[in-house]
């Protein structure tokens, strides 16, 4: 910090641009012969409505109601605008296709985007592997022919690490932060989650200044960082802003849908009483109405629970959460990578699709093993305990993105959904752990050798 940045080769530039075709035409043949027949309901239908009443009233509504929508702001506000940006250009009765295309693109492009993540910190075959991996994800794939946020939220913010990556690896520039700046404000517009996480990374790399003792660096880095955390200060204000002048006080608002996810989330094994239920218990809990409505009833009623089974509920929320976070199958939604149901899937109909999601799905435990074990090689290695060829502290983004979405999920509902667009940081982590334990092995092999 700041760090070279490795040269990529003509090969490489080649395969890489193999891998983004393979990506995109995996997408584009998934999406192709159900692009006409996508499933708009629950949270997509909510999109749908914000997006509409958005193009033909410019009020940020969820409400079908005649010419007069009274505003709400229970969803985050990119998507619909996204949405409202494809109805503007083709029409409410024809952008939807357009939408599912163009997701596809942005889904296929996450590729390159990982290959110039991983090259600050990976060798560049190993950054070459995360991109394919991430070309080939099939839950990458299933996503982009859903009218819902993870293709988009995904894009933006494996875009806005990238220039991140780009800002903080080099004397600084300010354009590169201001251009950080903004697409982690587009991701918070899209998944209000990321608010903690540019601040996250401010911390972290003075904290790494501080710890190497780069005084000059920490003094040039700080100002550039302070406007990084400005920039990105004035999206949530804004959204917060116009929510406190625009929205009545019995609209819904985003703290509604918050505490409901989190009595949601509240249930151990997604259970409650009635196996029926089992992944949607509020159904057959007589406490939901309450559970969910305020704070302080959910924290009543939570801690009566947790007395009564205080073990039960300490491993749900310790181990259970994290592993239904990040588990294979979409549990709410139509199971195995489905998030909506599906008549034709490139999955099921091309023998090569199949096989490919039949891998992913063998190595996806593993890429889970490498990806978390990576956290306390992290550590050892950044603090000198562990030797290899180097040590940077660059792979701590990733992992402090994952780390920082699983802890929020152990509060909230952890839908295996939800961890869909931090694949590419998974397979990046995962990726830099394989690495670094192969350049240890080499060299400790080399110099026994010697």
């Amino acid at each position: 910090m700041p760090t070279p940045i490795k040269k990529i080769t003509r090969v490489q530039y080649w395969i890489l641009g193999l891998i983004f075709c393979v990506g995109l035409a995996l997408r584009i043949l998934y999406v192709h012969p159900i692009v006409d027949d996508t499933h708009i309901a629950r949270d997509a239908q909510h999109y749908v409505d914000y997006g509409y009443n958005l193009f033909h009233y410019h009020t940020y509504s969820k409400q079908i109601a005649g010419s007069h929508p009274v505003p709400d702001s229970l969803r985050s506000p990119g998507y619909p605008l996204f949405i409202a940006l494809f109805m503007t250009a083709y029409g409410d009765a024809d952008y939807l296709p357009k939408l599912i295309y163009a997701q596809a693109v942005l889904g296929a492009l996450l590729a390159p985007l990982a290959l110039f993540v991983g090259i600050h910190f990976l060798p560049v075959g190993g950054a070459l592997a995360a991109a394919l991996l991430v070309a080939i994800s099939p839950h990458l794939i299933t996503t982009t022919s859903c009218a819902l946020t993870e293709t988009l939220f995904s894009f933006l913010l494996l875009s806005a690490i990238a220039v991140l990556y780009y800002a903080i690896g080099r004397t600084p520039r300010t354009l590169y932060y201001l251009l950080a700046a903004l697409l982690f404000g587009l991701a918070y517009l899209t998944n209000e989650a990321v608010l903690f996480i540019p601040i996250l990374i401010v911390a972290s790399c003075l904290i790494h200044l501080r710890i190497q003792k780069h005084k000059v660096l920490k003094n040039i880095y700080f100002k550039h960082l302070l406007l990084f955390a400005m920039v990105f200060c004035c999206f949530p204000a804004m959204w917060y802003l116009r929510g406190f002048i625009n929205v009545p006080v019995d609209a819904p608002r985003g703290s509604d849908r918050a505490l409901i996810t989190m009595s949601h989330g509240a249930y151990p094994g997604f259970s409650h009483n009635n196996p029926t239920h089992k992944y949607a218990p509020y159904k057959d809990d007589p406490m939901q109405p309450m559970f969910g409505t305020s704070l302080e009833n959910f924290s009543k009623i939570l801690w009566e629970r947790v007395e009564k089974e205080p073990l039960r509920y300490a491993s749900w929320y310790l181990f259970g959460k994290p592993y239904y976070l990040w588990s294979w199958d979409i549990i709410q939604g139509s199971g195995d990578i489905y998030i909506n149901p599906v008549k034709i899937s490139l999955f099921e109909a091309s023998q090569v699709s199949s096989v490919i999601r039949f891998a992913m799905k063998a190595l996806h435990p593993f890429l889970l093993l490498l990806a978390f074990s990576g956290i306390p090689l992290f550590y050892v290695t950044y603090r000198g305990l562990f030797s290899t060829e180097t040590v940077t502290a660059l792979p701590l983004l990733p992992m402090l993105i994952c780390i920082y979405f699983t802890g929020l999920y152990m509060i909230f509902a952890p839908w295996p959904r939800y961890s869909i667009p931090l694949r590419p940081m998974l397979y990046l982590i995962a990726c830099w752990t394989l690495s670094t334990l192969i350049s240890y092995f080499r060299n400790r092999s080399t110099t026994k050798s010697l």
